[in-house]
Formats: C-alpha cells, structure tokens, sequence
C-alpha cells in the first residue's frame, strides 16, 4: 500500500503540480507525518522542491516529465475525454487515477498540453436530471474490484421488490442503460440486473470468487432472464419512420414496393405492447398473430376504461 501510494502521489504531482501535505494526507486518507515521509522516499529520485509560506506545498521540478511522443494530441485528447466521461458515471478511483497519470505524461508546454472536449460525451443520466443509479454504480465498481457480495432490493417491471445478495462480475452500458452482470445467490443462477432497478445496495461482508465472464457472447435470452423473445415484423407508416429507426435500428426498417417495414426480435411482455400502442395506427403489426391478438385486447380494454369513466 505504501508503494502504491507513492506513485499516485507522483503522478499528481505531475498532473495537477503544487500540492500541499495537508492536502495529500486528506486526499489517501494518512497522516501528515506519513506524507512527509513519503515525500522523502520520493525525492530520493525525483527533484521534488518544497516552497514555504502561506501558499507553500511541493511539486516537482519542471526538468521531470515523461515523455509524451508515443500518443498524438487527437489520441490523448480522446482517451483524456473517454476517461473523465465514464468517470462522471462511476466516480471510480481507478479511472481517475488512470486519468491523472495519463495527464501527467504531456509538457505543461506543449500546445497539446490544453485537454480539448472530446467528440462525445457518455451522460447515464435522464433528460429529466436524474442520475441513472450513479451512487450504486460506484458501489458495484468497489464490489467487483474487491470481490465483495453486495446485497440489493431489486425492483422487477411487476413491482415486486426482492432482497437478495448477488456477486457483480461486470458492469455493461448497454443501449444507454447501465447493467450489472451478477451472478445471484438467491435464484442460484446469473442474471443481468439493470442499475436502475436496484433501490437499495449495501456491501456485505462476504467475499466471492470472481469468475472470467465473456458479455460478448451473451444472448438475448441472458438479458431478459424469464421474458422469452420473439422475431416481429410491421408495417410503418411515414410519419412514423424516424421513431422506428430510433427504436429498432435503421438497419432494421425497409422499402419493398414503395412500402416501409421493419422486422426484430424484441422482449415479448407489456413494454412491448405498450410501445406498439404508442404509434397509433402508424404502425400496423404483421406478425406474430399471437402480438396482434394481445394489443388488440389491451386497446379495448383502454377504450372501455375511458367510455366507463365518461
């Protein structure tokens, strides 16, 4: 631990420049004594000066850098970019230490030295500002790292809520969803839990063999646990080509004789009826017949509700 501190010292050192003792043994959580005797260590091969007064600290001389040849400005740029994006999903102490390091390397300088914004940014939050579960996102990350189980209250789309211990293999973003890949103690099997889900999450005391998971190869089925999967194929109107596209994929809608379809294998359960419902008559279903049974009795159902409450 004392080496490994060290290092990060260095490299804030080299990222953010003069940094004070006090500030250093906030930041690792160690006394002021402590720091001061890494900062020994440390000067034994870096040219670290102390500057007394008010606005005193440390920082390394400027004749010490890495070098910085091996990545061009547009490289670091979008890595820099990619870091502090995920970062400000996970708030994870690897990404920023990875990002002061990765910071650390260019000449103050240098014109590549200004971090430019990036060509992309990664936001898990809604439109409406809420985060999408980043406080318990930043706890699976510990978990997963430490091979802790965590114990959660998952929510599933019924509204029943379960309590159960899970040890989290993975974290995915998928769709623009966050995801945990865990294997659960209580159904004794993986399951993927979307982070949104999750109203409650504690770290427990029990470790776990963390296992080589291979998301890639995930089906569908590994996504939507008991909720099978069917292939649909509509008929779109128009008006209703921009919405589908965003839904199923532009590669999934398609002309055939002056005529729009699309075709997919989506989650068959309410969700879906509920989208289809959505499009009004600017999308008609072809098939399964099963599909257009189910929304057909949903509507009607709808429309008897309204004329009773009229």
């Amino acid at each position: 631990m004392k080496y490994e501190i060290m290092i990060k010292m260095l490299f804030l050192f080299l990222s953010r420049g003069k940094l004070s003792a006090k500030y250093l043994a906030g930041r690792f959580d160690i006394s002021v004594r402590t720091v001061m005797r890494y900062l020994d260590c440390i000067s034994l091969a870096v040219p670290l000066i102390a500057e007394s007064g008010r606005n005193g600290g440390y920082y390394i001389a400027d004749s010490f850098k890495f070098p910085a040849a091996f990545m061009t400005e547009e490289e670091f740029n979008a890595v820099i970019s990619t870091l502090d994006s995920y970062n400000s999903q996970l708030s994870s102490e690897v990404l920023s230490s990875a990002t002061d390091k990765l910071k650390a390397i260019k000449d103050p300088s240098s014109p590549a030295a200004d971090i430019k914004a990036g060509n992309f940014v990664i936001d898990g939050s809604s439109w409406n500002g809420e985060s999408n579960g980043g406080a318990v996102l930043s706890l699976v990350e510990k978990c997963i790292e430490s091979s802790t189980a965590l114990e959660i209250a998952y929510v599933d789309k019924s509204g029943e809520t379960t309590k159960r211990e899970i040890e989290p293999q993975v974290i995915i973003l998928k769709q623009g969803l966050w995801y945990v890949y865990a294997y659960c103690r209580l159904r004794k099997e993986f399951r993927t839990f979307k982070i949104s889900r999750i109203s409650y999450a504690t770290k427990t005391a029990s470790k776990y063999v963390r296992r080589t998971t291979d998301v890639a190869s995930l089906s569908f089925e590994d996504w939507s646990g008991d909720v099978a999967y069917e292939f649909i194929d509509l008929e779109i109107k128009e008006s209703a080509k921009a919405e589908v596209e965003e839904w199923l994929g532009v590669s999934s809608v398609y002309r055939n004789g002056g005529r729009l379809f699309a075709s997919a294998k989506l989650p068959y359960d309410g969700g879906l009826i509920a989208k289809l419902l959505g499009f009004g008559n600017s999308v008609r279903i072809l098939s399964p017949a099963k599909l257009k049974r189910d929304v057909l009795n949903v509507a009607k159902k709808l429309v008897a509700e309204y004329e009773k409450n009229d």
